[in-house]
């Protein structure tokens, strides 16, 4: 099912076609040290593609497109877990103007459609941007903890009220 805001929708993830697209985006040391951690290494097909699968197999995983003149344009990713909202804008043109944000809101209503009673996300402490999107959403930081490399990252939950 398509999630859609105007000229911003999530369309179900397609394996394996969707591989190649998103590609280029986890290959951005930007996008890998907001999402992935500190010295992560550029992706390749294989590593994009077990992601996508464990985020399908978990819950809901959507690209994000944006509308443009004649066609939709994918710009990024997006999870609905219990446990985890991984959202990723892959393109640097279309960061920083509010597309996460809406992205986030729609993931939220669609937690709340599936009649779920709170969400849970971590990000690492270094990702105030993400710590920011998600506080002005609602969620609450409950703790912090250290993942396997030692990173440490904030724990934030949001009850969804009916």
């Amino acid at each position: 099912m398509n999630l859609t805001d105007k000229n911003l929708r999530l369309r179900p993830a397609k394996l394996p076609e969707d591989i190649k697209t998103a590609l280029p985006w986890y290959q951005d040391p930007e996008v890998l040290y907001f999402s992935e951690g500190k010295g992560v290494s550029p992706y390749d097909c294989k590593i994009v593609e077990k992601m996508y699968r464990f985020f399908v197999e978990k819950g809901e995983f959507y690209i994000i497109e944006i509308r443009t003149k004649n066609k939709w344009l994918p710009i990024g990713d997006a999870g609905l877990c219990r446990d985890s909202l991984p959202i990723v804008i892959g393109g640097k043109d279309k960061r920083s103007k509010g597309i996460g944000k809406r992205v986030l809101h729609m993931l939220i209503e669609r937690a709340r459609a599936l009649g779920w009673e709170e969400l849970q996300v971590s990000v690492y402490t270094y990702n105030e941007w993400a710590k920011r999107l998600y506080e002005g959403a609602g969620f609450d930081l409950i703790g912090i903890k250290r993942d396997k490399q030692g990173n440490e990252r904030w724990r934030f939950c949001l009850k969804l009220k009916r």
